[in-house]
C-alpha cells in the first residue's frame, strides 16, 4: 500500500475529520469508558484536517504561477464562506454586539490577542490560524527546497511549537496556545505533499511506520484522557498526541476507504459518498455546526431547540443540526462558486473583446 493513498483519498479523509469534530461538538449518549475518550479527543479531528491540507498547500503552491496567485487561490476559498457565514450568524443570532465588538471578532482581532473575555471572541481561531500558516507558507518553502533534508527541516521547524506554545501559556494567551501547538502536524504534511507530489521512491512497506506511532499515540492519548486532570496540560498533551494519531489514522481511514471502493464497487462509493461531501464542504461545515448548535442554546432560541427535542428526541436533535449544516454548508459553497464562474467568465469575455485585433492581407 503507498503513501499516494493520502493523496487519492484526501476529501474522504477530510470528511471523516469533519464528522469526527461534529461529534466531539455534540452531546454524547453513549457509555464512559472509549466512547467517551473518542467523543472527547474529536478536536484530533481538526489536526487530520490541517495534516491533509499541508499536503494538498505544497500542490497548490507548485501549481500556482505565483506567490500572489497563490494567496489569491486561497482568499478566495476561504474568506467569502467566511464572511458571509461569520456575518450572517452576528446578524441573526448575536445582534446584541456592537459593530466594534463583530469588527475585532471577524477580523482575527481578538485572536492575535489571545483574549477570551466571551466564546464569540475565539470562536473563529481556526480561520486567523490558517491565514497565518497559509501566509507564512511560501517564506517556509523557500527554505524547504533549499534544504537536502526536508525531514530533519520539517523535525526542527515543528520545535519551534512547544516553546511558543509556553510562551503562550505564561503571558496568558489561551487561544494562540491551542492553536500553536497544532503547527507541527501542518508541517509534517506539508512534508508529506513534498514527498507525494515530486514521487519520491516509496520503500515497499514504508507506511508501515505509521501503525506503532498510532498505537503508542493511542496509548498515551488514553492514560492523558484518564488520568490527567490539569486542563491546560491536558490539552497541550492531547494536541502534541495527535501528531502520532493524525497520520495513522488518516492511513487507516484511506486503506479502509480503498477496499471498500474495491470490494463494494458501486455500493462502496455510496457508502464513501457522505464522506466525500463532508470533506467537499468542510470548511462550510465547520464554520456553520458549532454556530448553529450554540445559537439554538440561547434563551431567544431555546423554545425552538426544546420544540424540536420534544418532537424527534435529543439524540436525533443533534443529528438534524449535523444534516442542517451540510445541507446549508453544500448551498453557500456552490452559490460562492457559481459567482465565481460568473465573474471569471465575464472578465474572460471582457478580455477577448478588448484584444487586439491582427490582420494577415497578402496582397
Amino acid at each position: 500500500m503507498k503513501l499516494v493513498l493520502f493523496s487519492k483519498y484526501r476529501t474522504q479523509i477530510m470528511g471523516a475529520a469533519m464528522m469526527w469534530i461534529m461529534f466531539s461538538h455534540s452531546v454524547y449518549f453513549g457509555p464512559g469508558g472509549i466512547g467517551l475518550i473518542i467523543h472527547n479527543i474529536g478536536i484530533f479531528g481538526v489536526d487530520m484536517f490541517l495534516m491533509v491540507s499541508g499536503l494538498g498547500i505544497y500542490r497548490s503552491l507548485r501549481r500556482s504561477r505565483s506567490v500572489g496567485e497563490f494567496y489569491k487561490k486561497r482568499a478566495i476559498r476561504i474568506l467569502p464562506a467566511y464572511f458571509i457565514i461569520s456575518i450572517g450568524w452576528y446578524v441573526f443570532f448575536k445582534s446584541g454586539y456592537s459593530f466594534g465588538e463583530i469588527f475585532m471578532a471577524i477580523s482575527g482581532i481578538n485572536y492575535f490577542r489571545g483574549t477570551t473575555k466571551d466564546i464569540y471572541e475565539f470562536f473563529d481561531w481556526f480561520i486567523p490560524f490558517l491565514a497565518v500558516l497559509y501566509l507564512l507558507t511560501p517564506l517556509y518553502d523557500r527554505i524547504f527546497q533549499k534544504v537536502e533534508s526536508k525531514w530533519k527541516l520539517t523535525v526542527l521547524a515543528s520545535m519551534i511549537s512547544p516553546i511558543l506554545a509556553i510562551i503562550a501559556v505564561l503571558t496568558s494567551r489561551q487561544v494562540l496556545f491551542y492553536s500553536i501547538c497544532r503547527i507541527p502536524i501542518y508541517l509534517i504534511g506539508y512534508c508529506m505533499g513534498w514527498f507525494l507530489y515530486e514521487r519520491k521512491e516509496e520503500k515497499k512497506g514504508s507506511w508501515m511506520v505509521f501503525v506503532p506511532l498510532l498505537f503508542v499515540g493511542s496509548v498515551l492519548t488514553y492514560l492523558v484522557q484518564t488520568y490527567m486532570n490539569t486542563f491546560n496540560v491536558k490539552w497541550g498533551l492531547n494536541t502534541y498526541l495527535a501528531l502520532l494519531i493524525a497520520p495513522g489514522l488518516s492511513m487507516l481511514l484511506a486503506f479502509i476507504f480503498m477496499y471498500i471502493e474495491k470490494w463494494l464497487k458501486t455500493v462502496g462509493k455510496i457508502l464513501l459518498f457522505p464522506f466525500y461531501i463532508c470533506g467537499r464542504y468542510s470548511l462550510e461545515i465547520y464554520l456553520l455546526h458549532q454556530r448553529l448548535l450554540d445559537s439554538f442554546d440561547t434563551y431567544e432560541f431555546s423554545s425552538f431547540k426544546n420544540g424540536v427535542v420534544s418532537l424527534i428526541g435529543e439524540k436525533q436533535y443533534y443529528w438534524m443540526v449535523a444534516l442542517m449544516s451540510i445541507a446549508v454548508g453544500a448551498l453557500i459553497h456552490e452559490v460562492i462558486a457559481l459567482v465565481i464562474r460568473k465573474i471569471n467568465d465575464s472578465k474572460k469575455k471582457e478580455r477577448i473583446v478588448n484584444e487586439p485585433v491582427t490582420s494577415n492581407n497578402n496582397e
